[in-house]
């Protein structure tokens, strides 16, 4: 038997670090930052205590490893919709299509909008938590996008960060339901769209 190539090596680490993070993942949504312990991730990732500590120094690491790949999701969709060439109203809606397919299709992605939640309103390490949800730009972009489409008149008047902020809070409500109900099914995006149409 030849011993593992790097590649194989860093395959198989990713492939742990992915493990850990899978289970932190749905402990912090679950039990949101102050109630999870690393013993809580180490049941729920099926490795062991070192292992963790291995790859990560604490909870809050990993914690905010999450909490940033949320943060980068959501503004890299954001900016990819902004970027076609389509109607403000069109790219709202394919922002609700997209996000809302995410939520139906793919658990995690739930999981995702409960750790921005509980990290809007967690007790702990501040700057870390004020620099990530300070980084993500999808509440401004879609603000953006709303101004665009006040141009146009395909959208409502209004204060165009506020609109942008009950259009993403509707989508974490739903986020949160999906988790919390096993028959939920995810509603129409076209009801999100109503929320900022003219």
């Amino acid at each position: 038997m030849s011993p593992r190539s790097e590649e194989q090596n860093e395959a198989i680490k990713d492939e742990r670090r992915e493990q850990i993070l899978s289970g932190a993942l749905r402990v912090f949504a679950r039990k949101g930052f102050a109630a999870a312990k690393i013993s809580d991730i180490v049941s729920r990732s099926g490795v062991s205590h070192g292992l963790v500590y291995h790859y990560f120094d604490s909870k809050e690491e990993i914690f905010f490893e999450l909490l940033k790949r949320a943060i980068d999701t959501s503004s890299e969709t954001l900016l990819m919709v902004d970027g076609m060439p389509i109607s403000p109203l069109e790219k709202v809606r394919q922002t609700a299509q997209y996000i809302l397919r995410g939520i139906g299709e793919f658990e995690e992605s739930a999981y995702y909008f409960l750790i921005v939640i509980h990290a809007s309103v967690m007790e702990g390490p501040k700057h870390y938590q004020d620099k990530y949800l300070e980084a993500s730009t999808a509440l401004t972009t879609m603000a953006d996008i709303l101004a665009e489409g006040q141009k146009t008149g395909e959208i409502r008047p209004g204060d165009t960060l506020q609109m942008s902020t009950v259009f993403f809070s509707a989508i974490q409500g739903l986020a949160m339901y999906k988790l919390a109900m096993a028959d939920f099914e995810v509603p129409d995006p076209e009801i999100l769209v109503n929320i900022v149409r003219k």
